[in-house]
This record gives structure tokens, C-alpha cells and sequence, in this order.
């Protein structure tokens, strides 16, 4: 087993701990022609900014407008912001630089001095201020906006010619301090969950997968910098386990809540966070939490060809929802899996991860290969065991991307099923 101290810089040292090849054919790194297909760029108060559209559909994948939304989005260019920062810090993609530049300059200009956070612009580069998803607050997109701007920061920190830049990142995480300090006000306090559970009351939102996200960003600058995130970590950790089912039912042990009696595949980043936890924290109970969840709720994902859905309803009946089956549910579920296997060193863990990556590869319901390592494309997801959704927009993009390149690569000569 892998152990470590605390203040480690922990993502830089997860871009080689993630990078956990499987043996057997050789590996070619992800392509990115899609993805930049999707970038476009626009002058906004005297700044560049970069993006990635939302949506692409067949046959051509050009981008198409987002109906009420806008032209791009804070969930979208945070994550992909990672995607570039494994390119440009492990394969020194410095092609890249000016397009991950102005996508944090893309996320500064969505964040407010008060700490709350927009998600859309308009064609015009004007904010949407008034869409129910990009109302200034602090949830969902603030918390992949600070991912995003964390990838910033481990990419530019580096450098003192973007000084600047990084000390406006600083800045935005130091404007989300009092939101994490109202936040904790409710430690140690329970509520009554609809599981008839006593569980901990302080999850952003009320939400243990939003907490999970917010885990991932600081923990991805803590210890760099001028950042010092423990006593959050810990806090947030804590507020995860509490939300772990603990029922009699061996095959739903250890799977997290992401809202009230349910689990859904997107989002579900708890293991992820946790061991990411486990990293800088070095607290057991972490690592224990994660091997309880792998070793009997994804055993059944996998069994059960990876529902998107799981609610434990108010007569104690499991409510299973199988689509739509999407490239973030898979990916949320391998990271976590592929970095249990890569600090404990078990080949059962590392096969087990293999298993969930080969929905990828074709090992799915609908029998059919999701990426195309010729095009950088991955299908936005599988309606049935009939029918799959060909179009490749940002989110089922990045996920896939951010899965391949945590597994270390694509396998060109990948088993068919």
C-alpha cells in the first residue's frame, strides 16, 4: 500500500497515480481533435476568452446552440480545463497553453468578488444571469468552476509570467471562503435522512455528490500555494461517509447517497473525493469507506450493466432507473475504482476497474464502442440496449477523455464484445 503526507500537492502526484496502465496492448494517449473542434474564442472586456461549446450532434458534430442556456458553461470548460492540464503538465502539450489560459480568464469572468458563480454566456459574450442554472450561487457550476480554476493554477503557477493570472485564481478560491465557512456552521449536526438514518447535516446543497466536487477542487490545491484546505477536507470527508448506505442488503453496501434515498451514476464523485482524502489526510476510515463501496455496490454496477439510477423508496424496495447510461456516470464510477486500485496495489481492484472502463470499449448493453480514438469523439450515451444517442457534446467528451487518460491510454486493439 502507497502512503503519504499531508500537504503533498495531491493532483499533481494523482496525474502519475491515475496514469495506472493495465498490461496488455500498448497504449496511445487520447485525441483531442473533437474537443478543440468544439473551442471557440470571443473579446470580452478587453480579455480573450476560450470555451467549449455544449452540444454537438450527427453527423456532422459542428457545434449547435444551447436553447436557453447559452453558447458554453462553467460545468463544461472546468472539467476540461483538467483534461488540458494532464496534456500540458504530463505530455507537455504547450500548444495548449493559450487555450487553457483563456478558459481561465473564461471562468474569472463567470465568478463573482462575493464568491458566487454564473455558468452561461450568450452569443453576444454576455452573461445569462437568469437561466435556473446560471443564477449566481454557490453549487454545482461554482464548485467545477474552482475545479477548473485549480487545473489553472497547477498549470500556471509555474510561471512567473502568468503571476497575475494565478493570483486572481487565489483570489476567487479566497472569495469562496465564507460560503465554506456558513457551510460548516451545521458540523456535528444530524437530520433524519428518508432512510430513517441519522445523517450529517453540512453537504453543500444538501447534496453529498456536490459535496464530493467541492472536496475534488480543494483538494487539488491544497498544499500549493497559499492554500490549506485540511480542516475543510476533513469536514467534507466526514460529510460524505455519513451518507453511505449501511442496510442489511449485501449488494447495495457501500454505495453513496447523492440525494436523499438516491444514488445516480453522474456525479457520483464520493469515492474519488474520499480517497483524494485519504492522500492528504492519511485517515484509514477514508480508504475503508472506498474498499466497502467497490467491493459489493460496484460488483453490482458491473453485474447489472451499470443502471443509471438506484432509490431505496420509502417501503425499503430498490428502485432500479437503467437509462440513459452516459460517459460521466462510467467515468465517476472508474476514477474512483482505478485510484483504490493504484494506492492499494490490488490486482482485483485493477481488474475490477478494467471491467467498468470496458463500457467504453464496447462491453455495454448496446454492444457498441462509445469512443472513437480516430476522432477524439465519445456518443453522448445509450437510451436502451437498442439504441444510442450518437451525438458528442462537451460533457460525454470530457468524461471520456478524463477517463482515458487517468487509465493511462486507449487500447487500440481493445476486445470487442
Amino acid at each position: 500500500m502507497i502512503r503519504f503526507v499531508k500537504f503533498l500537492p495531491t493532483l499533481s502526484l494523482l496525474g502519475i497515480l491515475l496514469n495506472c496502465s493495465p498490461e496488455g496492448p500498448a497504449l496511445v494517449p487520447i485525441n483531442l481533435d473533437h474537443a478543440l473542434h468544439l473551442t471557440d474564442s470571443m473579446e470580452v472586456n478587453g480579455e480573450m476568452l476560450k470555451w467549449i461549446a455544449i452540444y454537438a450532434d450527427a453527423p456532422s458534430y459542428d457545434p449547435v446552440p444551447a436553447g436557453g442556456e447559452g453558447i458554453t458553461c462553467v460545468d463544461d470548460v472546468g472539467r476540461f480545463l483538467e483534461v488540458l492540464e494532464y496534456e500540458i503538465n504530463q505530455h507537455q502539450r504547450q500548444d495548449l497553453i493559450p487555450v487553457a489560459e483563456g478558459m481561465v480568464k473564461y471562468l474569472l469572468y463567470l465568478s463573482r468578488d462575493d464568491g458566487l458563480w454564473y455558468n452561461f454566456i450568450h452569443a453576444d459574450g454576455s452573461i445569462n444571469k437568469d437561466y435556473k442554472t446560471s443564477i449566481a450561487s454557490f453549487e454545482w457550476w461554482a464548485v467545477r468552476g474552482l475545479r477548473g480554476l485549480g487545473a489553472g493554477y497547477r498549470i500556471f503557477s509555474k510561471d512567473w509570467a502568468y503571476t497575475s493570472l494565478t493570483q486572481k485564481i487565489e483570489t476567487r478560491f479566497s472569495a469562496s471562503q465564507p460560503h465554506l465557512d456558513s457551510l460548516f456552521l451545521t458540523y456535528s449536526e444530524m437530520i433524519t435522512s428518508e432512510d430513517g438514518f441519522q445523517r450529517p447535516a453540512w453537504n453543500l446543497s444538501g447534496a453529498p455528490d456536490q459535496s464530493s466536487e467541492l472536496l475534488i477542487a480543494l483538494a487539488g490545491v491544497h498544499g500549493l500555494g497559499v492554500f490549506n484546505y485540511e480542516k475543510e477536507i476533513k469536514y467534507l470527508a466526514e460529510a460524505l461517509m455519513g451518507w453511505q448506505y449501511d442496510g442489511e442488503d449485501p449488494d447495495y453496501s457501500g454505495m453513496y447517497y447523492c440525494w436523499q434515498s438516491t444514488w445516480h451514476g453522474w456525479g457520483s464523485n464520493q469515492p474519488l473525493a474520499l480517497l483524494q482524502a485519504y492522500l492528504i489526510l492519511d485517515e484509514e476510515q477514508y480508504l475503508n469507506s472506498v474498499k466497502l463501496w467497490a467491493d459489493h455496490f460496484v460488483s453490482t454496477l458491473i453485474a447489472k450493466r451499470f443502471p443509471a439510477e438506484v432509490t431505496l423508496d420509502s417501503s425499503s424496495v430498490w428502485q432500479i432507473r437503467d437509462y440513459s447510461q452516459i460517459a460521466y456516470d462510467i467515468n465517476s464510477t472508474y476514477r474512483g475504482v482505478n485510484l483504490l486500485a493504484a494506492i492499494t496495489g490490488s490486482p482485483e481492484y485493477a481488474a475490477k476497474a478494467e471491467q467498468v472502463f470496458a463500457w467504453f470499449t464496447g462491453h455495454n448493453v448496446a454492444k457498441v464502442q462509445m469512443y472513437d480514438p480516430a476522432s477524439g469523439r465519445c456518443f453522448d450515451g445509450i437510451n436502451s440496449a437498442e439504441s444510442v444517442n450518437q451525438n458528442s457534446g462537451a460533457e460525454s467528451t470530457i468524461e471520456c477523455l478524463l477517463a482515458i487518460q487517468a487509465r493511462g491510454g486507449w487500447s487500440m486493439e481493445a476486445l470487442k464484445p
